[in-house]
């Protein structure tokens, strides 16, 4: 376990260092020809769209993943599991058409730039092939990152051949929609044969069902974005799209460390925990209280290193017309080691010990809280506004997380593994594998 724990976040931190190299040539070079107002546009589409992106995964990331874990060498099972995961994300998207075409019409910012809005909602469909769970249930998570690598590349070849004056801005979301399908296809066909899966048509029953069982996964997802994306949205409907553009620069910056750090971080570590907690309840939550600091250390350092190099990253990404940014990157710095935290607390912990109730009413809890931070911080402080609710939901939702696992006798935290030549020791295996692996 410790050495496929070692080979995902090597894997996925390697690649995602290649990643996040992608990103930032196309940044550098859009950013500067379509301007605040055009940046605003496209992430609005994008962050708009991400609500039918939410609604065809359904939560199967986690949940589908946690079930093929279990049962990685159970051929049955897993033949069983990816039909219906396929034929509900199927169903979700036909909905989620609908539901697209009735926003066009009734949504003016949408109905303003159709265009971008219909390129954007393609991407939708990557979702329901593209069987991410499964290569995470099987902890091939190095494969997940060459797949994400690969769409990467792709999509910045096109975005940088077509993007060319101001107007081009319409093919940007389209590039990305088109590449993650195409690698998206691949991804699908490559896991029916590596695992062996035969694919026929799930009976409807079953897959109802599944989707019932799930709901609450599915709602802690959505209330999720609630305090993420749906800033974005908010801020769309009361301000400008040059403020939309300020907040969003900021922020995908962020997302771009999240990548790079706190995604591989947590793509690996769910399946390693989920397979802990498998052997046994306490097992599951001394692995969880070993990787508290691990995670910890490692946002805390680059939450400093983004503060310190944060205004002169976003000059050098978007050009002195995004300096107003600078403001929100330095807000959102400390989001992602508060993200690591509620992962740990929520994905990695109540999920695994079937506590999704409970993760679900902390998480709308912080999902209503956000919305009324935002109505009030956005029609105050504009884009800032935005850039402060999310920082200040993610810290109470890890303080009710925190304080609902104490209250039934579930300690997550234990000074003894803060101390230094603990720390050293839970790290050096870590080290010593990546150096092999680097050597090899």
């Amino acid at each position: 376990m410790k050495k496929g724990l070692i080979k995902n976040i090597f894997s996925l931190g390697v690649v995602q260092i290649a990643n996040f190299a992608f990103p930032v040539i196309t940044v550098l070079v859009v950013s500067r020809i379509i301007g605040p107002d055009k940046f605003g546009v496209i992430n609005f589409a994008a962050a708009f769209v991400t609500y039918f992106t939410l609604l065809i995964n359904y939560g199967f990331d986690l949940s589908a993943t946690r079930v093929i874990a279990a049962n990685r060498d159970n051929l049955e099972e897993r033949n069983r599991i990816f039909n219906l995961v396929i034929l509900a994300k199927l169903l979700l998207f036909g909905l989620s058409i609908v539901l697209f075409v009735g926003s066009l019409f009734l949504i003016p910012q949408l109905r303003q730039e159709k265009t971008v809005a219909i390129f954007s909602f393609i991407f939708c469909f990557s979702w329901v092939i593209t069987p991410t769970w499964l290569y995470q249930g099987m902890q091939e998570l190095s494969r997940v990152a060459i797949f994400n690598l690969s769409t990467k590349i792709l999509s910045t070849l096109i975005i940088l051949l077509v993007i060319r004056v101001k107007s081009d801005y319409i093919w940007q979301p389209l590039a990305l929609s088109l590449a993650q399908i195409a690698v998206g296809i691949y991804a699908f066909f490559f896991a029916i044969r590596r695992y062996k899966i035969t694919l026929y048509w799930a009976p409807l029953k079953p897959v109802l069902k599944m989707l019932w069982t799930e709901k609450l996964l599915f709602f802690s997802t959505v209330v999720v974005n609630l305090y993420t994306t749906t800033n974005v949205v908010i801020l769309g409907f009361m301000q400008s799209d040059t403020q939309v553009g300020y907040y969003t620069a900021g922020w995908r910056l962020i997302t771009v460390v999240q990548a790079l750090i706190s995604l591989p971080l947590a793509q690996a570590l769910f399946p390693f925990i989920g397979t802990a907690f498998a052997g046994s309840r306490e097992r599951g939550l001394e692995v969880v209280r070993q990787l508290f600091p691990v995670v910890t250390l490692i946002t805390l350092g680059a939450a400093l290193m983004m503060w310190l190099f944060g205004p002169m990253a976003i000059l050098l990404f978007y050009g002195e017309k995004f300096a107003p940014a600078i403001g929100v990157f330095r807000i959102l710095v400390f989001v992602p080691m508060m993200i690591g935290w509620n992962n740990l607390l929520g994905v990695q912990t109540m999920i695994n010990l079937k506590k999704d109730k409970m993760f679900f009413w902390i998480t709308a809890a912080g999902a209503i809280l956000s919305l009324g931070l935002n109505v009030l911080l956005v029609s105050l402080l504009g884009y800032k506004g935005s850039a402060w609710s999310w920082l200040i939901t993610e810290m109470l939702i890890t303080l009710m997380m925190f304080s609902v696992l104490y209250r039934d006798g579930i300690t997550v935290l234990k000074g003894k593994y803060f101390h230094p030549a603990n720390f050293v020791r839970l790290i050096q295996p870590i080290v010593l594998g990546i150096r092999k692996k680097m050597i090899k």
